[in-house]
């Protein structure tokens, strides 16, 4: 420090090195000013990442249990009338399953939370077109939100939008301020209102679906109703097929097993390849020649009594030949069926 008069002159500061220190004071505090709002920008953007993520992990677990519900329901819905007809399933009105009801339904874990992040709600549409209700009736299904994503001055947040929408991969979808009209994304469009049931989402809603094309619709369920109708294609089965009525074929019917006569066998009324030519019937424990003799076979219904084309063509009856012994070999139907109870037997001699 300069404290003698004669030496002040030769301790100022020139006043062009006192602007460029100022110059760099001020850089130094833009920069920090940038990387800290930069930074901050980023945290927020990564919090907004992580909320749209936990949305759409949420709005997924929802989509997969209405998907389990369409199918578990499938024939059910397609020919329900009235709002009531799943009432004794548990579903009040199978247009609008809620969560709850799939939750008692074992389609949902019992834990599951009925608000997604940030207090999300949803409401679960079944919709329905075509021939409805009966048998050409498609079965389909919405999951959206009941409240558009907005930011706080009522404008659609489009960002929040686009981040839900990439965490979905591909299965979201929402309301376009450019076409209002429909509610859809990569995986399907639908039309806005869904259905005559619902009303019309407004613009920022988000949604997901679970189309026609996603139900296992081609495989049979279990207490499945339809007729697949498999077109050109051989079926293997590696274990038993256990048939609760006829069992009708078309063209050869093939018995790959084969037997040794009066070997032991294992099961009353199995059917076996005669090496020797023939067939062999399991009848008391042992392999015993049938059909190969001639005897014959036939059938009797509980309705329809001994038909002219069940009759033995041997005897022309119901009934075997002399010397050969009756054995049951097939069963079909109940007393209490429409069509009665069918049994057939086979002569051995």
């Amino acid at each position: 420090m300069c404290k003698s008069v004669s030496f002040r002159r030769h301790c100022r500061v020139p006043s062009r090195e006192r602007g460029f220190a100022l110059l760099e004071l001020v850089a130094a505090m833009l920069v920090a000013t940038l990387l800290a709002v930069w930074g901050a920008s980023l945290l927020m953007n990564r919090l907004t990442d992580a909320s749209a993520a936990a949305t759409a992990q949420w709005m997924m677990s929802t989509r997969h249990a209405v998907q389990a519900y369409l199918e578990r329901h499938h024939a059910a819905l397609r020919n329900a009338a009235a709002p009531s007809d799943l009432a004794h399933l548990g579903f009040g009105d199978w247009r609008n399953p809620t969560l709850a009801e799939l939750k008692a339904a074992g389609l949902l874990s019992a834990q599951f939370p009925e608000r997604g992040p940030q207090n999300l709600e949803v409401a679960l549409r079944t919709v329905r077109s075509g021939g409805c209700p009966g048998e050409a009736c498609v079965v389909e299904a919405l999951v959206h939100a009941r409240e558009p994503l907005q930011m706080s001055g009522g404008h659609v947040d489009e960002p929040r939008i686009a981040q839900w929408l990439l965490s979905a991969q591909g299965l979201g979808g929402s309301v376009h301020r450019q076409s209002p009209q429909h509610v859809g994304g990569a995986a399907f469009r639908f039309g806005n209102p869904p259905s005559a049931d619902v009303p019309t989402l407004p613009v920022g809603t988000i949604a997901m679906a679970v189309t026609a094309e996603q139900l296992s619709a081609a495989y049979l369920r279990v207490g499945d109703d339809r007729d697949p109708r498999f077109q050109g294609v051989t079926m293997t089965v590696a274990g038993d097929i256990l048939a609760g009525a006829s069992l009708a074929v078309e063209r050869q019917f093939f018995l790959g097993d084969q037997a040794q006569e009066r070997a032991a066998c294992g099961r009353e009324g199995l059917v076996a390849r005669n090496p020797e030519g023939g067939l062999l019937v399991c009848q008391t424990g042992m392999w015993l020649p049938g059909g190969g003799r001639g005897g014959g076979g036939y059938s009797e219904n509980t309705l329809t009594g001994c038909a002219t084309a069940t009759r033995n063509p041997v005897t022309g009856t119901c009934s075997c030949p002399t010397g050969y012994r009756v054995v049951r070999i097939s069963q079909s139907g109940s007393v209490a069926a429409p069509e009665g109870l069918t049994r057939g037997y086979l002569c051995v001699g």
